[in-house]
């Protein structure tokens, strides 16, 4: 809603009082303007010109379902007689004026009220259309919103020659990837943390081999001032080969880990060994000593299967103990050299071993586990000679089977071994097939003429040579991207700034869709505080008691998003993407400033922004939304990855009341499928659907009216109303009206008064 001053809505209070609108249209730099009215008004030195024979009328609209908005344009007409400006016709200001393309200003007052132009009193602006008709008698002006004027091609930040001129050149001119949210590790385990992660996000590569052999790539600018990364880990950088991702060796990796300035949104991995993690499959030939093996395989480190040698007193010597299984079809994704290459790898827990000398777990054909099993933790062991150099160089490991012996000695002792294993899988080291190779001449100083004694050119040593030599360096030879696990975009300065309180600040994540929304505007837009209602973004979003977790009905905290925005898109269907899947309406108000508002579920406590006296209005029409706006069978789709391009996860909710057959029912099940991009997060993609379900399982009832009075013209499109001295006999469907809130889906604005319709959001 618009905040008039109280002068202003004191005097439209007032029935003897006129209102009426002046119209500023701004020409060549926009520091002047030619003023409109429809009569001659003189305001302190401006001068609004009575030239307006009609001003039409301002519209807003929201997609109620699709969560998106628009402006309508406006049309006004102007007399162009002769003499009527200056001397001459209207038209005749075009010789020395620029119209087009320049920012309008429209006001509402009353014959009461001073100042015309105040801020408080703008009820629209936007951008003068270039196309401005006229003839002898009118012209007209046709005036657009401002939308256009701000959206833009984001990510904002691209890879140039100029500024990465080693960039390779099918990557000059793309986009450097936007980051938002948590995408970590989720478990810091060595063996563990490079292959466990919320997800993996893409790096432009921006050299694929510097001077030092390393390849350099961007996960978001490092540009300007204004994005800083949260985390970026050495242990999680990837290249992909045949779909798969393969981890570098984290020694040759080189990030800042948690990034202080923009300037170290910057990864660079060297060298040529990278490890690819085989799931195995439950599929095992002997599980001697094991209560199950199903949970040893499930890709979980939560559940797991309990091994007990027990005691055998009565033997002599040890007593193996096989778990046997199948290894699945490994892909050749890079170059085996040796089997030690493969790598199995164990955790455990509850380990009890009596006697721990007398027990031992190891591979056939391979190692010990290291460390020992007899302590709870990760165990590796690697293979010696289970494959022959034809088999290591084949297109894939064929399908075999790897057993793994724990031993016990059952001679007159108390030999037992106890644990649970949490999970196994192999870990297999990996050279690229395909190498990048770069010759460079080094330059280096032989102080002294004594050989190997190479320094840095940086340290100013006195009296030295300087020669040049041939290096070959080599990297992976990667395509375009290389990728990443940590976090994405903490939050600038601008949320602790306006003297803002909403439970955030300066270096905080950003992961609420909400201030995600407010970032793009900032950061890829390059807007102001002058240009946004923050305080809506606050109500909305804040900590304590923002709207947004009425809608997912959870905390502000259970609320992650996360995604990487890597490729081009406009600036407005990014925001419109991440409204739809957070149930929120973003839009250009019409003091110009972006404003966001949450739609709540049906039975969630409303607060009207404005109460209208149902005495104001002239009812044209109660009806329904349609039934195909009805959806009770919800799929969201989420967790993306964008090395294949594909969506791995979906969570479904299903109302049966809606679908069934009873006076609450449509008899039909009415599905909606939604891929929600920027959702890593089991607990929001299910609460999205769960809201979705809500919102969408009934008919909402629509009610258009017109307002015979200028005193509502302060609403504005996602306002929520309600009704006071409504009519008792005009029930909606049947039901009595009982204080039932509204949210403003259209409204379209005149110098007397708007006409409105209003859906029905509570239940």
């Amino acid at each position: 809603m618009l905040s008039f001053d109280s002068a202003l809505s004191n005097s439209l209070k007032s029935k003897n009082t006129t209102a009426f609108w002046v119209l500023k249209l701004y020409y060549n730099d926009e520091s002047a303007f030619i003023g409109v009215s429809d009569i001659d008004r003189k305001d302190g030195t401006d001068m609004y010109h009575g030239l307006v024979s009609s001003f039409g009328s301002y519209s807003q609209s929201l997609d109620f379902f699709n969560f998106t908005t628009s402006t309508g344009n406006m049309s006004i007409r102007l007399i162009n007689t002769d003499r009527v400006i200056n001397g001459g016709r209207f038209s005749d200001l075009f010789s020395s004026n620029n119209f087009a393309n320049r920012k309008w200003e429209l006001f509402l007052n009353t014959s009461s009220t001073s100042t015309l132009d105040t801020s408080a009193r703008m009820i629209g602006t936007g951008v003068i259309s270039g196309d401005i008709k006229y003839d002898y008698n009118s012209i007209t002006f046709t005036l657009l919103d401002k939308a256009s004027f701000f959206h833009k091609q984001v990510p904002s930040a691209t890879v140039t020659s100029s500024t990465y001129s080693d960039a390779p050149e099918k990557n000059i001119g793309k986009p450097v990837p936007m980051s938002y949210g948590d995408f970590d590790r989720t478990t810091s385990d060595a063996n563990y943390n490079q292959f466990y992660t919320k997800g993996k996000f893409p790096a432009i590569i921006t050299n694929r081999c510097n001077a030092s052999g390393q390849i350099e790539a961007l996960p978001d600018t490092d540009q300007g001032s204004a994005v800083k990364l949260g985390q970026l880990r050495d242990t999680n950088v990837y290249m992909v080969v045949d779909s798969e991702f393969l981890a570098a060796l984290s020694s040759n990796v080189s990030v800042t880990a948690n990034p202080s300035s923009t300037s170290h949104n910057l990864l660079r991995v060297s060298g040529v060994r990278y490890f690819h993690r085989v799931p195995l499959v439950d599929s095992f030939t002997s599980s001697e000593g094991f209560n199950g093996t199903a949970n040893i395989v499930d890709s979980s480190i939560a559940t797991s299967q309990a091994f007990d040698s027990t005691q055998k007193l009565d033997q002599t010597g040890t007593h193996p103990f096989d778990l046997t299984f199948n290894v699945p079809k490994v892909p050749k994704l890079g170059e085996l050299y040796d089997n030690d290459d493969i790598i199995i790898v164990f955790k455990t827990s509850g380990v009890i071993a009596q006697d721990g000398s007398g027990v031992g777990t190891s591979i056939i054909n391979g190692t010990a586990l290291s460390p020992a099993i007899t302590t709870d933790g990760v165990h590796t062991a690697n293979l010696t000679n289970k494959y022959s150099d034809d088999e290591l160089s084949s297109v894939s490991l064929d399908s075999n089977t790897i057993t793994v012996r724990s031993e016990v000695a059952t001679g007159n002792g108390d030999n037992r071994l106890r644990f649970n294993l949490l999970d196994m899988f192999l870990k297999i080291e990996y050279r690229p097939s395909q190498i990048f190779k770069k010759t460079i001449q080094e330059e280096y100083e032989f102080v002294s003429y004594a050989l190997d004694q190479y320094h840095s050119q940086d340290n100013g040593i006195v009296e030295s040579v300087k020669k040049t030599r041939t290096k070959t360096l080599n990297t992976p030879a990667v395509s375009d991207y290389i990728y990443f696990s940590g976090t994405g975009r903490e939050f600038g300065s601008w949320i602790d700034a306006d003297s803002r309180n909403n439970g955030y600040n300066s270096g905080d994540l950003i992961e609420n869709p909400v201030y995600i929304i407010e970032d793009i505007l900032r950061t890829e837009l390059g807007l102001s505080s002058s240009n946004i209602d923050y305080e809506s973004f606050d109500e909305a979003g804040n900590t304590t008691n923002g709207h947004i977790k009425q809608s997912f009905n959870d905390a502000i905290a259970d609320i992650k998003f996360s995604f990487s925005q890597y490729k081009f898109i406009n600036s407005l269907d990014l925001i419109y993407r991440l409204c739809k899947q957070s149930f929120t309406f973003v839009f250009l108000s019409g003091d110009g400033k972006f404003k966001i508002k949450t739609l709540l579920r049906p039975g969630d406590t409303f607060t009207a922004d404005k109460t209208i006296d149902f005495n104001a209005i002239n009812l044209k029409s109660i009806s329904r939304t349609p039934l195909n706006s009805i959806r009770n069978d919800v799929t969201i789709k989420y967790d993306y990855d964008y090395a294949n391009d594909q969506i791995l996860d979906s969570v479904n909710a299903i109302n049966s009341t809606s679908a069934g057959n009873t006076v609450n029912g449509v008899n039909q099940s009415l599905k909606l499928t939604m891929e929600a991009e920027g959702i890593l997060d089991d607990t929001t993609a299910t609460q999205l659907a769960d809201g979705y379900i809500n919102i969408l399982k009934d008919r909402k009832v629509v009610i258009d009216f017109n307002i015979i009075t200028p005193e509502y013209n302060d609403l504005e499109i996602s306002d929520y109303i309600t009704f006071s001295n409504w009519d008792t006999n005009l029930k909606l469907y049947g039901t009595a009206f009982s204080s039932d809130f509204f949210m403003i889906t259209k409204i379209s604005k005149n110098i007397d008064g708007c006409s409105i319709q209003a859906i029905k959001v509570d239940s």
